[in-house]
């Protein structure tokens, strides 16, 4: 039996194309393996949002690939994803024993392809998540329209398509038919989403609708695009997690225009006064950069006073990098790497202490949480999440996945909440 392993960088839509084609080489007699020496088949999925994720893809590709030249060859080595797309060809040419570069934008038709590609014989069936998955990612648009300064998306994975509404609720419903209990639907601007008459909100009201689905979330949101209608959806729709992720970027509104963001630190403001109406006990998550070019100590202090207003439970926090064929590119790249690291340093300080606050707030309160899987390592507890975005572990011999108990919190260790069952 051939045997794959899989590498995925990036985001939560590179997880749900390893998951497709991984669910396609399953189906077609391969089976899956944690040792990428002993694998016949290595796919590693790329990001080029940063540069640190480009270098970290470009380091293993060179070892697989020498692994390759000097004990296997006959292993294959496939490179997909948006790095892929952006390199190309260089990919094989840099590193030889790279055997196929699948583009993000060719995704769909290479998949579509498979059995070609693997010369197998069985015809090709409906991409799925592999059996069993509790928790599954449910693409429903691909590509982005924003043109964001920093961002290479949508040069890499082109302007924004809505998949249609009915082919995603076939798609959720036959992932409830095999155990899954959620779901999140994913786009690169997830409420940009449009088919026809059905926007997000319309689409969110639908998938609640199916039977047998317990929690459905989504990323990532735009906030140009998050109106009150989908706030108030996810008010009223019990099966709507109460957790949004809502990329911030910046706390200035200057280094926002530049960042081409169509939003001002006042509209962002008044929309998260907006959710915290609606949904007070909302888990509000964020993304922001650091250095962007020409920023001041002025615009920092302004990220730094908008994380101390909101308070963010997790935020995603980077330095900005420099990305080929981006209008920021042509600005400069002007604030020193050590300024870089000073004020990333000071924004995680501040962002950690306010993370660790809102777990330690949970400390005796009971929470609701979907099992997912069991740690492989240490004290081998079981693993969950709330009905918002935080992690929560529980010690217990049953076999818990998939489902949905009341835990009482113990204890935070900071970004984790142990717990019991009640």
């Amino acid at each position: 039996m051939p045997s794959f392993f899989f590498e995925t960088f990036g985001c939560q839509m590179n997880v749900a194309d390893s998951d497709a084609l991984a669910a396609a080489l399953l189906a077609r007699g391969y089976a899956k393996t944690d040792r990428a020496a002993s694998a016949d088949l290595i796919v590693i999925n790329t990001c080029s949002v940063r540069e640190r994720a480009e270098q970290r893809a470009l380091a293993h590709i060179a070892q697989h690939a020498a692994h390759k030249k000097q004990q296997r060859k006959s292993q294959q080595i496939w490179i997909m994803g948006c790095m892929a797309q952006r390199l190309g060809d260089k990919l094989r040419h840099d590193f030889p024993g790279v055997d196929r570069v699948i583009g993000a934008r060719g995704f769909e038709k290479f998949v579509a392809e498979i059995d070609s590609v693997l010369r197998a014989s069985c015809q090709a069936g409906q991409l799925e998540a592999a059996p069993g998955a509790v928790s599954v990612f449910v693409p429903v648009m691909r590509g982005c329209n924003n043109h964001c300064a920093y961002c290479v998306v949508p040069s890499v994975r082109g302007p924004e398509v809505s998949l249609p509404a009915a082919f995603i609720e076939d798609t959720v419903r036959s992932l409830v038919d095999k155990g899954a209990k959620e779901v999140t639907l994913l786009g690169q601007n997830v409420n940009s989403y449009c088919d026809g008459n059905t926007d997000f909100p319309a689409l969110l009201r639908r998938i609640h609708a199916l039977d047998g689905l317990h929690r459905i979330r989504f990323t990532t949101s735009h906030p140009k695009d998050c109106s009150e209608e989908l706030i108030r959806a996810m008010a009223t729709l019990p099966k709507m997690c109460k957790h949004l992720h809502l990329p911030v970027q910046s706390g200035s509104t200057r280094v926002l225009g530049l960042m081409n963001r169509k939003y001002t630190r006042e509209q962002y403001l008044r929309l998260i006064d907006l959710i915290r109406k609606h949904i007070p006990d909302a888990d509000i998550t964020t993304d922001v950069m650091v250095g962007f070019p020409t920023e001041t100590d002025d615009d920092f202090r302004e990220t730094i006073s908008l994380f101390t207003s909101v308070r963010f439970t997790t935020a995603f926090m980077f330095g900005y990098s420099r990305r080929d064929n981006t209008p920021a590119a042509q600005m400069g790249d002007d604030v020193p790497p050590k300024m870089k690291q000073e004020r990333l340093r000071e924004l995680i300080d501040l962002q950690t202490k306010i993370t660790k606050e809102h777990y330690a707030a949970m400390e005796g309160k009971t929470v609701s949480v979907l099992f997912t899987a069991r740690q492989e390592a240490g004290d081998r507890l079981w693993m969950g999440q709330d009905f918002g975005c935080k992690r929560v572990l529980a010690a217990c011999n049953d076999s818990l996945a998939g489902m949905i108990l009341p835990l009482r919190v113990l204890r935070s260790t900071g970004m984790t909440l142990l717990s019991e069952r009640v």
